[in-house]
């Protein structure tokens, strides 16, 4: 992606070149016959599954690719905060669809957050760069695994799903249809 700005009464020129693979951007200006070019450091966006209740309370909530570090970081607390604030929007779409997959809900940068809706109400949201086909796929597989939880006699509705065996198939549905 290439923009160039221009600005006729200083003579200046500005580009800004990136590319959406690379965590660098750099600004090249030239003004008078110099050129100045700034590095800028990019953070990618963190990608966040959530499943949440009837009750708009957190059933399940997994970030990917799973990194090793245990600290909240900015990242993280944006990629709840966008998730928690498409909510809303969820509602609205969902009142109008009678759709399990609701689509696109949001969208912040290059991140798209998508919606999900089960039968009994508890609502998938995704927050990924990944296409809507490879999306609802993955919805459509996780819900599975749902059922098969909420099937399970030794789960309590409405508590967080802690199960190794739920977390390891939903780790392995992240890493192979939403992290390429």
């Amino acid at each position: 992606m290439k923009r160039i700005y221009s600005n006729r009464n200083k003579m200046m020129q500005t580009k800004v070149i990136s590319n959406l693979n690379t965590k660098l951007k750099f600004i090249v200006q030239v003004f008078q016959g110099l050129i100045f070019i700034y590095f800028i450091y990019i953070q990618k966006q963190e990608k966040m599954f959530l499943i949440l209740s009837q009750e708009d309370h957190p059933l399940y909530e997994r970030r990917f690719p799973l990194k090793k570090t245990t600290l909240v970081s900015q990242q993280v607390l944006n990629a709840q905060f966008i998730l928690h604030a498409a909510l809303d929007v969820f509602d609205e779409k969902y009142k109008s669809s009678k759709e399990l997959f609701l689509k696109e809900i949001d969208q912040k940068q290059d991140y798209r957050v998508y919606g999900y809706v089960t039968p009994s109400n508890i609502r998938f949201l995704v927050l990924t760069d990944q296409d809507e086909e490879r999306v609802k796929i993955f919805c459509q597989l996780a819900h599975e695994q749902l059922i098969k939880i909420l099937m399970n006699p030794l789960y309590q509705l409405g508590t967080q799903i802690t199960s190794p065996s739920f977390e390891s198939v939903i780790q392995q549905l992240l890493q192979n249809r939403l992290n390429q």
